[in-house]
């Protein structure tokens, strides 16, 4: 029997999973998409299955990579973006299918170093604020008795504090190795990583994915990978490959010494004080003084090291011009500056003087931590402290503080190469720009100035990291496919004949009703035009579909955009009515969190919004779309790749900004219709929906013939009408 044959018998009607799957339904999408997965998982190659919010493609991928993994030497990876997704994976539905299937499979989950706690970082852990001390001391009494280290796991009482300290905490995916630290029995990271070892079916989320494929043996070898989630690949890509420089970083560096805010004594707990407490009263004489002055002239480099990054940031900033349009690029008094750079010239002008000092301080620390780092090892090799009066086994110590000097310098020299690259600006396949954070000035000293640079592609990468590696592969996701095509996320994941990795396609019906469950509007009353015109209409609808009491949930293309709305909403939806704005009112999470606890709520949201959240049933009713969700055209990426796109005879708004949009407007309306028994309204404030010449790929998008309102009071009526039950005939 196939495995296609197996999985289609497993999920009939009559079926095994059928007398024992607590959430089994009859869905055929399910059963189709199940057995192309478990086709693809026998022959090879690589499979694009996009299956909406319904179909139930946990499940259907599940059930193959378990038979496959049963049957098989070979490994199963599955990724996941969201952290979230892969904890209900394996912590839910996984162990539900293997008791419905009586199989007993080795399985594990694994996430990214930073997310596992550090049992040496804890123990010198400290803060000068008393709510981090309190968490610190809560997460010394849950480290005790945790099997996991999972950071994710701790419930922090206080959430701030805990933001703040968790990375302090937390493993550090350079230092963490065999040779800077000798605590593999207390090391949660390195559990994790023998079970995944031990798995025949692992879950990963993308960004380790992306990491493994540098870092050998961050992975075990896998012969099979399903990617849930695909249509973010790409952006974790991006994410994983884009290099930066901060004065931001260059503190971090600095802390790893033990130094602290400007002004301040050095932490006891830095590497330098460890040196001179340790180190120093092993040496007689003249290796110890000579040592000593290693270790003074490190010290004495600290605020001449900060002088240089201050300086150097300020030279880059970009220009202090001030706009009302933050789409122009330029500085914006809320927003900060976002400006793409060509050159080293173009960057600094004539005057390379602060690079310069700022690389001879990195190179300075590089090589002085790799001295004392040598000599930490002639002492170790001579037999440890025990070979100067000390106990025999202190040479576990001190190898480990030769690794923390290692990785001290390789910090510097990664700074310095990073520095180099992004302001040298000279690979051609990359994209380089600076950003100022709000409030950021030569007046601070370059403070929230850093620079940037990514490929300005990534489907070769894509290949090497991630696609490449496995015999099969499956991307599944809820939108893959722009106007039906596939061939934009196929080339943007370099995928296709033409680079050596073919592939095939499968799209699975919905089993929603969604002609009954959801109405789609289009306001086609324009505004005045002017920024503030569009938000005072944007503002009218959701005030006049404020009464329907449904939440209400708001999504912007701009910052600048939902500031204005938010300010005109104030005061309008009376005290009963929760007005929730994403950054004013807190981070996506915590503001999505208070929107699912109330009625009538109204959420303006950007960005992280318009995707990876769910809001079933009464948490979400109307979705109002302000504008169709175009990329701004001189973003540096997207400039850039417009600028190839040109360069082989294509047209960058129709064959990449409009199936990108595309895409986008299809996630957002996923948000909507979450289960079978969801109602929900569309309102979609953008006329171009109705007569843009490429209205029609964001139209055959939607799952009903969107209707057109000519107002607001017209669409007010309409929405409250479907959610009486009622139907409304057009009154002209």
């Amino acid at each position: 029997m196939t495995l296609a044959s197996e999985v289609r018998s497993l999920l009939a009607p009559d079926g095994r999973l059928a007398q024992r799957w607590p959430r089994y339904e009859d869905r055929e999408s399910q059963r189709r998409m199940a057995c192309d997965v478990a086709r693809t998982l026998e022959q090879g190659g690589v499979l694009l299955a996009e299956a909406p919010t319904g179909v139930g493609k946990s499940l259907a991928y599940l059930l193959p990579s378990v038979l496959a993994a049963r049957d098989t030497d070979r490994r199963v990876v599955i990724a996941t973006c969201t952290k979230s997704l892969q904890d209900q994976l394996f912590e839910r539905d996984l162990p539900a299918l293997l008791e419905a299937l009586g199989l007993s499979l080795p399985c594990a989950r694994l996430k990214g170093k930073q997310n596992y706690l550090c049992p040496k970082s804890l123990e010198v852990a400290d803060s000068e604020a008393a709510e981090e001390r309190a968490v610190l001391e809560s997460l010394r009494r849950w480290a005790a008795d945790e099997e996991i280290g999972d950071l994710d796991r701790f419930a922090a009482e206080d959430e701030e504090a805990w933001r703040r300290i968790r990375g302090r905490v937390a493993t550090d995916p350079v230092a963490c190795s065999g040779a800077a630290c000798r605590r593999g029995r207390e090391c949660f990271w390195v559990r994790a990583r023998r079970r995944a070892g031990e798995a025949r079916l692992l879950i990963v989320n993308h960004a380790l994915l992306a990491l493994s494929g540098e870092a050998e043996g961050l992975l075990p070898e896998f012969d099979m990978l399903i990617v849930d989630e695909a249509h973010r690949l790409e952006g974790v890509l991006l994410g994983q490959l884009e290099r930066s420089v901060s004065r931001h970083r260059v503190e971090e560096a600095l802390r790893v010494l033990g130094a602290r805010a400007a002004r301040r004594p050095a932490s006891p707990g830095g590497l330098l004080a460890r040196v001179r407490g340790y180190l120093l009263p092993l040496f007689d004489g003249e290796r110890r003084e000579g040592l000593r002055g290693d270790v003074d002239r490190l010290d004495e480099r600290i605020a001449p090291a900060r002088e240089a990054a201050e300086a150097f940031f300020a030279a880059v900033e970009p220009a202090p011009r001030i706009y009302d349009d933050p789409r122009r690029g330029a500085r914006h008094e809320l927003y900060g500056a976002r400006e793409r750079y060509r050159d080293a010239r173009e960057l600094l002008g004539r005057d390379l003087q602060p690079l310069e000092t700022l690389l001879g301080e990195c190179h300075a620390f590089a090589r002085g931590l790799t001295r004392l780092a040598d000599a930490v090892g002639m002492l170790a090799q001579r037999g440890g402290a025990g070979g100067a009066g000390g106990g025999g086994g202190s040479q576990a110590i001190e190898e480990e503080l030769q690794g923390e000097l290692d990785h001290g310098a390789a910090l510097w020299s990664a700074l310095a190469a990073d520095v180099v690259h992004l302001a040298e600006a000279s690979d051609r396949e990359w994209v380089y720009w600076r950003t100022a954070a709000r409030g950021a000035g030569t007046a601070a000293g370059g403070r929230g100035v850093e620079l940037h640079g990514a490929p300005i592609g990534v489907g070769g990468h894509a290949r090497r990291l991630v696609l490449g590696r496995a015999r099969a592969v499956i991307l599944t996701s809820a939108t893959l496919a722009a106007g039906g095509d596939f061939e934009f996320t196929a080339e943007r994941l370099g995928l296709g004949e033409s680079h050596g990795l073919p592939y095939e396609v499968a799209t699975y019906p919905t089993p929603f009703p969604l002609e009954r469950q959801m109405r789609a509007f289009v306001l086609t009353e324009r505004g005045a035009g002017a920024p503030g015109d569009e938000a005072s209409q944007i503002a009218d609808v959701v005030a006049a579909l404020a009464p329907t009491g449904r939440n209400q949930l708001v999504l912007f293309t701009a910052h600048e955009r939902l500031r204005r709305v938010r300010d005109r909403l104030r005061g309008r939806l009376g005290a009963d009515r929760v007005l929730l704005a994403q950054e004013w009112d807190g981070s996506a999470g915590r503001v999505s969190e208070r929107f699912r606890e109330h009625r009538g709520a109204v959420l303006l949201g950007v960005q992280s919004l318009w995707e990876g959240v769910d809001f079933p049933g009464e948490a979400l009713e109307i979705l109002v779309v302000a504008k169709l969700p175009f990329s701004v055209p001189d973003e540096p990426l997207v400039e850039a790749r417009g600028e190839r796109l040109r360069e082989r005879g294509l047209d960058p708004f129709r064959d990449d900004a409009v199936p990108e949009a595309v895409l986008r407007f299809r996630q957002v309306i996923g948000r909507l219709i979450r289960r079978a028994d969801d109602r929900g309204v569309l309102v979609v404030c953008d006329p171009r929906l109705a007569t843009a010449s490429y209205r029609r790929a964001f139209r055959e998008a939607l799952a009903v013939e969107p209707e057109m309102a000519p107002d607001v009071a017209t669409l007010a009526r309409e929405a409250a009408a479907f959610f009486a039950g009622e139907d409304v005939e057009d009154p002209a």
